[in-house]
C-alpha cells in the first residue's frame, strides 16, 4: 500500500476530529445496548483461557513462587477474585459474595485445586451476572479510578485487563517449571 501526503493528512485529521470520543471523563458516556452483550463474549473466552492456564499447573506446584516477596501461582488466582469483587462490590454497592469466606482464617489457601477451580468458575459467573444486572445509568456513572474517573463500564475492562496481567504473571510460573504454556486463545 502507497501512502501519499493527502491519505497521511486525512488519517491525521481524522485522527484529530475522533480524539473527543476518546477521551476521558464525562464524554465517555456509553449506549450501552451492545456493550452488556460484547462483555460477556470476551468474559467467557477469559474464563476459558484463564482456567487452561490454571488447569497446566500440576497441584503440588500451586504454591510455587519464584522469589519470597512473589505470590504463589494460587495467590495470583485468589487476587484477581478478591480484587475485583472487591472492587466492583464496593463501587456498585453490592454485597460481596466472598466477605464470609475472606473471614475464615486460610480458607483460600486450604482448597484443593480442583476447589479452586471452581472457585474461578463461580467468580466469572458473578461478574457476568453483575454486569447483566447493573443498570445503564450506573454503567455510565464515573468513579475515581488510577487518578481519573472513569465509568463503570469502562471499570470491568480495566478489571478484566489486570487479570490479564496475573494471567500473565501465572504463565511465567509455567516457564519457570518447564512447562510450556498453551498457545494465547484471543476473542
Amino acid at each position: 500500500m502507497k501512502i501519499t501526503r493527502k491519505s497521511a493528512l486525512k488519517s491525521l485529521i481524522a485522527s484529530i476530529i475522533g480524539l473527543p470520543a476518546l477521551a476521558k471523563g464525562e464524554g465517555q458516556k456509553k449506549d450501552l445496548a451492545g456493550f452488556k452483550e460484547e462483555f460477556a463474549i470476551a468474559w467467557k473466552s477469559s474464563l476459558e483461557y484463564t482456567l487452561k492456564i490454571f488447569n497446566q499447573m500440576p497441584d503440588d506446584k500451586l504454591e510455587y513462587k519464584y522469589t519470597p516477596e512473589s505470590f504463589t501461582f494460587r495467590t495470583q488466582f485468589v487476587h484477581c477474585i478478591t480484587f475485583t469483587t472487591a472492587q466492583l462490590c464496593g463501587r456498585l454497592n453490592i454485597p460481596n459474595p466472598y466477605e464470609e469466606k475472606e473471614k475464615q482464617n486460610g480458607y483460600w489457601a486450604k482448597l484443593s485445586k480442583i476447589e479452586l477451580e471452581n472457585e474461578i468458575k463461580g467468580f466469572y459467573n458473578w461478574v457476568e451476572k453483575t454486569i447483566f444486572e447493573t443498570k445503564p445509568e450506573k454503567l455510565n456513572q464515573l468513579e475515581p479510578y488510577a487518578g481519573d474517573k472513569i465509568p463503570v463500564w469502562r471499570l470491568f475492562y480495566a478489571l478484566e485487563n489486570h487479570i490479564i496481567h496475573h494471567r500473565g504473571q501465572a504463565i511465567c510460573y509455567l516457564r519457570l517449571n518447564g512447562i510450556t504454556p498453551i498457545g494465547y486463545i484471543g476473542w
